[in-house]
């Protein structure tokens, strides 16, 4: 009687080579710029303008409290500064340096919270359009931008190419309801009636 092992083995062996690889197929993915996609979509460029004139609007309000500590500076260094002046004008720079810390630390804030809320109303335009698109290519993974931190090469026009049609359809859907509108600095003058 022969042994059933190498005979077993044989079988196997033989069963395995006779049943075809499947191939695989290879990764389909694509990359979305949301720094693109408001350079390239009036309607998403219009949404982030908010951020633009709120980051100007702080901007300028912290500048000006600036120089408002550079003059109470200079004033406080000026050799003609009356003694007696001198300890009220250190209190009003001490004053004024402490609004501008909280000054700086409110502005990051409210930059910081409507940048949240415009990238949120972008985001919330822009997904169902990635994702329809997605399918259309039958893609696996659409990578980000705001996630991928390390990226050590990519081709530029295929990293554009899917953005670029996502702000197509963007621009080419129905009108998005407008963001809020940015509070100004200050309120302009009515003109003068004649």
């Amino acid at each position: 009687m022969r042994p059933l092992v190498p005979s077993l083995a044989a079988l196997c062996l033989s069963a395995t080579l006779a049943t075809p690889i499947l191939a695989q197929e290879a990764p389909r993915f694509a990359f979305f710029s949301i720094n693109q996609l408001v350079h390239s979509s009036k309607k998403a460029g219009a949404i982030f303008s908010e951020l633009e004139i709120t980051g100007k609007n702080l901007q300028e309000k912290l500048q000006a409290k600036g120089q408002e500590l550079q003059a109470l500076q200079q004033q406080l260094n000026s050799p003609s500064l009356d003694p007696d002046k001198k300890e009220a004008l250190a209190k009003k720079f001490r004053d004024a340096e402490y609004e501008a810390k909280k000054l700086q630390e409110d502005s990051q804030a409210d930059y910081q919270r409507v940048e949240k809320k415009v990238g949120e109303a972008i985001t919330k335009l822009a997904a169902p359009i990635v994702e329809q698109l997605a399918k259309e290519q039958k893609l696996q993974l659409v990578l980000s931008d705001q996630t991928v931190q390390i990226l050590s090469w990519a081709d530029q026009d295929w990293m554009k190419a899917f953005t670029a049609e996502v702000a197509k359809r963007l621009d080419a859907s129905e009108p998005a309801a407008p963001a809020s509108a940015p509070k100004s600095a200050a309120p302009k003058p009515a003109a003068p009636k004649k």
